[in-house]
């Protein structure tokens, strides 16, 4: 909404039909701490043009004239300030109407806060208006007799020595003016003004509402203060604080002006709003998530916040406690870090675990900040999401457990692979005829055992993959006919579920029959009581899914995420190796394993190979 410098509305017919006195309310508007739109009332798309739903929500500042903000913002913390004030706020067509209001804090005690801020508002009459009013001339002979009246001195030596300009007025033409205003309007002397009426100094968009001030000061009604701007004989530009009210001297009625010049003020407040906004600017633009809590809850939070914790909006998180989005491990901790913050006034740092709205995981640090809110001790909290550096150093650190993973498997591989040589050599000088059959069994499994740490050298360096097509079916038929007697041992029965399509892969036959060895072996591993293992294919998207599915006690996630790491496992004697072996293959063979479990129900590997083209 940009309004046009300096436009103000005169056809707005609900007003011009509905507005006869100063004392009737037009528009009741609820506003927080902060100058957010709580409420307004559902005439205000008749006299501004806005809808509720449109003004709902929004800041105070966005509709109120630029001028008139500081005027109406020191309003809102000025506690014994009873009279309503004058300002000008926008219609939708970008005019501005002028309007009286008066201003209530809403506290829930005495000694409190003020958590709402209501605005009575009257919208001034534009019948009556006009930008260039024709003022009746004071006749000679009252001229005269009103000189003749300001000249005595002991009547106004008190009004002569006062710091604030004051001027007295006829229907708008100045008859007298003390020694400040003299200075404040920059005349030589106190004629060149006398007799001078006051549109001459106040600018033209403030010609209307001067006129309609005049007119309810002598219809009997008390107006509030208003900023103006006024132009001295030498045409520089002031900003003004306007008291106006009546007077009754000898019988006549005069308007009683005083004038508080805040130039100086205005032009500070333009800078602190300028470094305010910069301030403001900052944080919202901030990567880091910036927000202030009070009481347990949020009572500010950048976007960057917003986005962070996956909200809807700003106003989803505003007033939520911090323990919504908080690990439930972590509500002790922050609940001591925010008492010691508080209590030493000292910034401290921690980090937290927090779940976004959509409850994934993301892992924090943050510094905690003693501040204020409103003047009651608060916490600044300032939180950088580092879930992904998290993983970093977790990938890291299972960067380094491969690296010495691979160095201990060379250094076994070498010492195993010796001793075998030997062994394999002997077996072939005492190799007869006879018993042929068993001859060759042992030499299988010695050529497998072979193989096996080939496989591990694969942790300490890569190897030369021999892929050839291969029935992925038929290979996975035959690791089960090498396991089954392990099966039948731990009372588990083997289930095969194959598509009737022919499945062909290119592979590493040996390194996959060695993944499948070992995810059937861990299924029977996990069934101490028996059960049944299924192991299913499926073809999707020129992919064959392989699924090993058992009927185990599961696993727990915080597990799941671990599978495949170096030296980790649930097995009492076993190494983490197993498996980790297995993912490193398949990734070699540009698949994936994804693991599935649910506890006391039972766990599904499933194996995902591109098909031959």
């Amino acid at each position: 909404m940009k309004p046009e410098t300096g436009a103000f509305s005169t056809n707005h017919s609900f007003v011009n039909e509905t507005v006869n006195d100063i004392s009737f309310v037009h528009l009741v508007l609820s506003v927080n701490s902060s100058g957010k739109v709580l409420y307004i009332s559902s005439n205000c798309e008749e006299i501004l043009g806005f809808s509720q739903s449109e003004l709902i929500g929004t800041y105070i500042k966005s509709f109120i004239h630029e001028d008139d903000q500081f005027l109406v913002e020191s309003y809102f913390f000025n506690e014994t300030t009873h009279e309503p004030c004058t300002f000008r706020i926008l219609h939708k067509d970008k005019t501005y109407l002028w309007v009286d209001s008066k201003i209530d804090l809403v506290k829930k005690s005495r000694s409190s806060n003020a958590e709402e801020i209501l605005l009575q508002i009257t919208v001034n009459n534009q019948d009556t208006l006009r930008s260039k009013p024709t003022l009746e001339l004071l006749s000679t002979s009252k001229k005269e007799e009103t000189e003749l009246l300001f000249t005595k001195e002991d009547s106004f030596s008190l009004v002569e020595v006062t710091p604030y300009a004051i001027i007295l007025a006829d229907n708008g033409r100045i008859v007298y003016v003390n020694e400040a205003s003299r200075r404040l309007l920059g005349a030589r002397k106190k004629e060149d003004i006398i007799g001078l009426d006051i549109y001459q100094f106040a600018l033209v968009p403030f010609h209307i509402v001067i006129e309609k001030r005049l007119k309810s000061i002598h219809d009997g009604y008390t107006v509030g203060v208003i900023e103006e701007k006024w132009q001295r004989l030498d045409h520089s530009i002031i900003d003004v604080d306007v008291r106006l009210s009546s007077v009754t001297l000898q019988g006549h009625l005069f308007e009683y002006f005083v004038l508080d010049d805040i130039s100086s003020r205005k032009n500070f407040q333009g800078i602190l709003q300028k470094s305010r906004e910069r301030y403001q600017n900052i944080i919202h633009n901030s990567i880091d998530t910036i927000a202030v809590v009070y009481d347990n809850r949020w009572v500010f939070i950048n976007e960057s916040g917003v986005k962070m914790f996956e909200a809807g909006s700003y106003t989803e998180m505003l007033g939520t406690s911090i323990y919504k989005y908080l690990h439930l491990e972590e509500h002790s901790k922050i609940d001591e870090m925010i008492d010691l913050v508080l209590s030493e006034k000292k910034e401290k740092k921690s980090k937290q675990t927090w779940y976004t709205a959509s409850g994934k995981e993301l892992y924090s640090e943050q510094i905690f900040i003693p501040t204020t809110y409103f003047g009651e001790p608060a916490i600044q909290v300032i939180i950088r999401d580092i879930t992904e550096r998290k993983q970093a150093e977790e990938l890291m650190l299972k960067s380094e457990k491969l690296s010495i993973a691979g160095q201990l498997a060379a250094g076994i591989a070498h010492e195993i692979r010796n001793p075998l040589t030997a062994i394999k050599g002997f077996f072939q000088l005492i190799k007869t005829d006879q018993q042929q059959q068993y001859f060759d069994i042992v030499e299988s499994e010695l050529n497998r055992i072979e193989a096996i740490l080939s496989e591990l050298l694969v942790l300490s360096k890569p190897t030369e993959i021999r892929f050839k097509r291969t029935n992925i079916e038929i290979l996975i038929k035959d690791v089960m006919t090498l396991l089954e007697t392990q099966a039948i041992m731990n009372n588990i029965q083997l289930n095969l579920s194959f598509m009737k399509t022919e499945s062909i892969i290119m592979c590493d036959e040996n390194q996959i029959k060695q993944v499948f060895i070992n995810l059937i072996k861990n299924a029977i591993d996990a069934m101490p009581n028996g059960g049944v293992i299924t192991i299913s294919t499926e073809v999707l998207d020129k992919q064959i899914s392989i699924s090993v599915m058992d009927e185990g006690v599961g696993i727990p996630e915080h597990i799941v995420k671990r599978i495949g790491e170096p030296f980790y496992t649930t097995k009492e004697k076993g190494t983490g190796l197993g498996l980790m072996v297995s993912f490193k293959i398949i990734e070699n063979h540009q698949g994936t394993i994804t693991i599935s479990s649910e506890m006391n129900k039972g766990t599904t590997i499933t194996v995902a190979l591109p098909l031959e083209d």
